[in-house]
């Protein structure tokens, strides 16, 4: 690589804290889906097939809805991991690099 870059475990901590705050919101989203379902007799007698077709296709919004909200999840959880590698990382190269400076 020609480049360099640098990362600020703190800061992939709270970028996580976000994200999963999101993933909450979002699940709150999909669980407001799953509690609304129109009555049988919402649209009228000559339209009660209506409600079953809208269900149908509610399942599958809700169901996208809950998978974005574990994605989400699942991506806190990456991030905070990759959070704590870079934490070790760096720790770990502190002490090698102490290691050489006090063998001086």
């Amino acid at each position: 690589m020609t480049g360099q870059f640098g990362v600020r475990p703190q800061d992939l901590v709270a970028h996580a804290s976000h994200v999963e705050a999101i993933g909450d919101q979002v699940t709150t989203a999909a669980e407001a889906g799953a509690a609304v379902r129109p009555g049988s007799d919402a649209y009228g007698k000559l339209c009660v097939m209506l409600p079953v077709m809208l269900g149908a296709l509610q399942d599958v919004v809700v169901d996208g809805i809950r998978s974005a909200a574990d994605t989400l999840d699942d991506t806190g959880a990456r991030l905070r991991a990759t959070a704590e590698s870079y934490a070790a990382t760096d720790e770990a190269s502190r002490q090698a690099l102490a290691r050489i400076r006090d063998g001086m």
